[in-house]
């Protein structure tokens, strides 16, 4: 397998996050183609269409990225159908399709994927290509959470500071920041700072 994981939109888009949860905690602005695969990619192994389209990716070859992850995708690749939403989520050089990134992510997250779980919760917290909807953002943040995915457990940390389809509880939000913390969690650690409750 490459060196190559794809950022995923939930990633990108954290600082944003972290922005407006200071902002509601102090009163102050704070805070993842459709085109036929050629015959010849077709016989390609699963790892190797997604070290492929890795490899395209990064010499940002976009629509050949995108056949080559649909390949490994349909060969049973739930890595690719994690780098598939996120293709469509952040569109280098174009429009974000959240609506169908989130069919992508859907897919790996039914299979277990923790991190296209959390992706999946990330969408209905921000109501990204789906209706927002705090309680089906904890649902996929809870199971992407109970295995032991950091940027879950701190974005069931937002939630609970928030009170997003929950009651505030700065408590409950600090457990949840140092649980992704002690998993190494920059972000859990900076909003741990802005609390004053240190690591």
């Amino acid at each position: 397998m490459s060196n190559h994981t794809p950022r995923p939109v939930a990633a990108a888009l954290w600082p944003a996050l972290v922005i407006l949860a200071a902002v509601a905690l102090h009163g102050i602005a704070v805070a993842q183609s459709t085109a036929p695969v050629p015959a010849q990619q077709s016989s390609a192994s699963a790892a190797d269409a997604f070290r492929k389209a890795g490899e395209l990716e990064q010499r940002k070859e976009y629509s050949e990225a995108m056949r080559w992850y649909r390949v490994a995708a349909d060969q049973g690749s739930i890595d690719a159908l994690v780098a598939i939403g996120n293709l469509y989520g952040l569109r280098p050089g174009g429009q974000p399709d959240y609506a169908t990134a989130l069919v992508w992510y859907r897919k790996a997250a039914e299979r277990g994927n923790a991190e296209a779980q959390n992706d999946v919760g990330f969408f209905y917290l921000n109501g990204m290509g789906v209706q927002q909807d705090f309680a089906e953002a904890m649902r996929w943040l809870r199971k992407a959470a109970d295995q032991g995915n950091e940027v879950a457990e701190r974005n069931i940390g937002m939630l609970y500071l928030n009170g997003l389809g929950v009651s505030v509880d700065r408590d409950e939000a600090l457990r949840w920041f140092r649980k992704a913390a002690a998993k190494g969690d920059p972000d859990s650690k900076e909003a741990l700072r802005m609390l004053g409750s240190g690591s």
